[in-house]
């Protein structure tokens, strides 16, 4: 299960089960009305916030706006992700 841990507007923040799993670096997926993970953007939360992968469901101004809600929750982000790791381990 990938849970969605933010929204803000159209965009839905979301975890994937995979990365919590299979990855050591803290990441979020971003995404518009639903998660798609073919084709929703992904982003590191750490050791500083940086697109992982673009994706195709955001609009340039959208990936901004989603970058600065991550940046104006970056700590909520990482103990919701370190959480959720945890449990998903």
């Amino acid at each position: 299960m990938s849970p969605k841990v933010l929204t803000e507007g159209t965009l839905i923040f979301w975890f994937h089960s995979f990365d919590a799993r299979h990855e050591e670096r803290a990441s979020v997926h971003v995404g518009k009305g639903t998660q798609d993970d073919f084709n929703d953007a992904k982003i590191w939360l750490e050791p500083e916030i940086e697109v992982a992968r673009p994706g195709r469901t955001l609009k340039r101004h959208e990936l901004g706006q989603a970058l600065r809600v991550i940046e104006e929750n970056r700590e909520y982000l990482l103990e919701a992700w370190h959480g959720y790791k945890r449990k998903a381990g």
